[in-house]
């Protein structure tokens, strides 16, 4: 009990000394770093967040989302494993675990969770968002349209269609996000470098078309681990 005390009380005095000088009006806020980045941005997105984690450090992008493919690989494995035992006892549908209101309210709001998240990604050049962002909304639009089913339930083969779908679908992401790499180099400019600099398109293309992939690959992975576990926990 006295550590946990004394470990509470140190996070609150390490938190005081971060937040402090935040209050304090005569302290500037720094803005070297976000000047810089404003005289040489030259990635056509508006939004800075955008700019650097699409543009000046684009390679840690990279390594996120293969961590994410891996991660997510491995989930989505150990769940169809461990779920191979409880398919094989099922037969037709599954039995109803949901509440009308759930099912009701899922389904009217899927569309505009989606739409919500396609603008996300389209966007997140302008203002916050961005393909991460606006992959999980997507995911959590398709997890409604799993929930809004009008029977109730969920039907293993047509969530096992869906999943294969999905599993397609990040697969093909992911390989847009390689080709969008490989793009510099064939344009002649280095990996990762937008390619369309210089020309009449908008650079900002580059960072919508990497917004947009990013976020089909997030979604659809998130979403197949997300329906998988719906699957287990409805039989």
């Amino acid at each position: 009990m006295k550590r946990e005390l004394a470990a509470g009380v140190i996070c609150i005095i390490l938190t005081a000394l971060v937040l402090f000088p935040m209050l304090l009006p005569e302290i500037p806020w720094p803005v070297l770093v976000r000047d810089t980045l404003v005289r040489s941005n030259n990635t056509g997105a508006p939004n800075l967040v955008a700019a650097v984690y699409l543009g000046y450090r684009a390679y840690d992008t990279l390594g996120e989302l293969t961590v994410l493919l891996a991660s997510l690989s491995a989930a989505v494995g150990f769940i169809r494993m461990g779920g191979e035992a409880v398919r094989k006892q099922r037969s037709g549908f599954q039995r109803r675990t949901r509440t009308g209101i759930i099912d009701l309210t899922a389904g009217k709001l899927s569309p505009m969770v989606l739409l919500f998240g396609c603008y996300l990604m389209f966007f997140g050049h302008q203002s916050p968002g961005g393909g991460f962002q606006g992959g999980v909304v997507l995911a959590s639009g398709i997890i409604f349209i799993a929930l809004g089913r009008r029977d109730g339930r969920l039907d293993s083969r047509h969530s096992l269609l869906g999943s294969v779908m999905l599993d397609r679908v990040e697969m093909l992401s992911f390989l847009g996000i390689l080709l969008l790499c490989l793009s510099g180099p064939l344009a002649g400019y280095a990996v990762l470098e937008n390619p369309i600099q210089g020309s009449s398109l908008d650079p900002a293309v580059y960072i919508i078309a990497f917004n947009m992939v990013i976020g089909l690959k997030v979604g659809s992975g998130i979403a197949v681990t997300c329906l998988l576990l719906l699957e287990r926990s409805d039989g």
